[in-house]
C-alpha cells in the first residue's frame, strides 16, 4: 500500500466563460507542476459532452504534499483570479482518495 493522496474534482464554468477558465486552468496546471515537487500528477480535463465542465485528477506523494498545495500562494492567486473574473458557477466538487493498491 502507498501513502499517495489522490484528488478528483469537478468544476463548472460560468455561462460563456469556459474558454477563459480553460486558459487559466492550463496556466495553473503548469504552475503546480513547476513549483510542487510533492505533486506527482496534476491533470485538468474538459468534458467531451459538456465543455463547461472540467475534471481535475491530482496525485500527491502524501497528505503533507496535498496540504502544501492547498496552502500555496499560487493556488490562492489562481482562486482570486478565477473568482474576481466570475469564471465558475458554484463551488468545486472535491473528493480525496487514498491508494489501496500499488
Amino acid at each position: 500500500m502507498t501513502n499517495e493522496t489522490v484528488v478528483v474534482a469537478k468544476l463548472r464554468a460560468a455561462p460563456g466563460q469556459a474558454d477563459t477558465l480553460a486558459a487559466l486552468l492550463v496556466e495553473q496546471a503548469a504552475c503546480v507542476r513547476q513549483n510542487e515537487p510533492g505533486c506527482l500528477v496534476y491533470r485538468v480535463h474538459r468534458s467531451a459532452g459538456d465543455p463547461d465542465v472540467f475534471l481535475f485528477y491530482e496525485v500527491y506523494v502524501d497528505d503533507a504534499a496535498f496540504d502544501a498545495h492547498r496552502s500555496s500562494a499560487h493556488l490562492a492567486e489562481y482562486r482570486k483570479r478565477r473568482d474576481s473574473q466570475g469564471l465558475v458557477e458554484g463551488p468545486a466538487d472535491v473528493q480525496v482518495f487514498r491508494s489501496i493498491t500499488e
